[in-house]
């Protein structure tokens, strides 16, 4: 994806999710209010999960897009503590930064639909958190409805190309469970838009 083209998804990112799916806030918010401490989120994006965070988060904003990124600036507000990386998940300035057993949460939010090998990742995750801290997911993944995953199937090669590598029919919720989290709190929706189908899942180590 060309520089021009990642400048203008960004451009458009907040009004387009503005109007895909206002029910994403819900649970972003749900998700986040509560958590403290410690945070690396995965995917910062235009920072549409700043709001969310209390005064009692120390964040790590993990984003390879500096054009995503510099949107995300805009929204910190002075009650947060946000330090930006420019990068992907998987590189390896990310491992030198991070140490073991050193994050209360791991947050993703539509995102591990895009990472480029989402369980070399979660291993790390499972690596970076704290005995006691958690994984929150927020993702896309496959319908188990047969008439939507073949459409999931079917849109999937072009919308990855449009929406900056986003896989509509990933089993991200198996792949968590398979790679030693264990889900604490879970629900399972359908989006306005017949082809996303989406998890939010709480996860322990």
């Amino acid at each position: 994806m060309s520089n021009l083209y990642k400048k203008l998804f960004a451009g458009i990112y907040d009004p387009f999710m503005n109007k895909l799916e206002h029910r994403f806030y819900d649970y972003r918010k749900g998700l986040l209010k509560e958590i403290s401490g410690n945070v690396l989120e995965v995917g910062s994006g235009t920072g549409i999960n700043f709001q969310f965070y209390n005064n009692n988060v120390n964040l790590i904003a993990l984003e390879p897009s500096p054009f995503m990124k510099k949107r995300a600036e805009l929204k910190v507000t002075t009650k947060l503590n946000v330090e930006f990386l420019i990068n992907k998940i998987n590189d390896e300035e990310v491992e030198k930064r991070i140490s073991d057993k050193s994050l209360d949460y791991i947050v993703c939010t539509l995102v591990l639909c895009s990472v480029d090998d989402p369980e070399k990742a979660l291993v790390k995750f499972h690596r970076w958190l704290k005995d006691d801290g958690k994984l929150i997911v927020l993702e896309h993944i496959h319908s188990e409805n047969k008439v939507n995953k073949k459409l999931q199937d079917a849109v999937n090669p072009v919308w990855k190309k449009v929406a900056d590598g986003c896989n509509l029919n990933r089993n991200t919720d198996v792949l968590i469970k398979q790679n030693g989290f264990v889900a604490i709190e879970e629900e399972y929706f359908q989006s306005s838009i017949r082809f996303h189908s989406g998890v939010f899942i709480k996860a322990t180590i």
